[in-house]
């Protein structure tokens, strides 16, 4: 069985952290959030590098997904709309289906009221949770 480390310095702590990610309103099926855009996250076309899209819209869709334990990406498809530039996004984030391990959730975001990037990811709930020293509780 594969090993799951809780790492307080992990990607996805710094991507909430660097991007003020602030979960607006979360009900049922939905969330809404918004994060920002920041410096460090322009790539030399002056606008955000599509990692970062990938990144934001996978830590949102585990948000959505929270089973009390560690949800992982299966699968994801991107579609970039338009480009994302320094400042605020809004996300909204939705559940196209929900399983008994698995969920479906499309993810989208907004800047200007423009729809610039839309994903469909595939998340699976491992059934394992984490202590704050990294142990397997399962």
């Amino acid at each position: 069985m594969a090993e799951f480390h809780y790492l307080e310095e992990g990607l996805d702590h710094r991507l909430m952290a660097d991007s003020e990610l602030s979960i607006k309103e979360q009900e049922g099926e939905t969330l809404t959030a918004t994060w920002k855009v920041w410096p460090g996250a322009i790539n030399s076309a002056g606008t955000c590098q599509g990692m970062i899209h990938f990144g934001m819209a996978d830590v949102i869709s585990a948000i959505l997904c929270d089973r009390k334990g560690v949800v992982v990406t299966k699968s994801a498809t991107c579609f970039y709309h338009a480009p994302l530039y320094e400042g605020e996004v809004t996300a909204e984030a939705a559940f196209n289906k929900r399983g008994k391990v698995n969920d479906n959730v499309e993810v989208r975001f907004f800047q200007r009221g423009i729809l610039c990037f839309q994903a469909i990811f595939s998340m699976h709930a491992t059934g394992v949770t984490l202590n704050k020293g990294g142990e397997d509780e399962a």
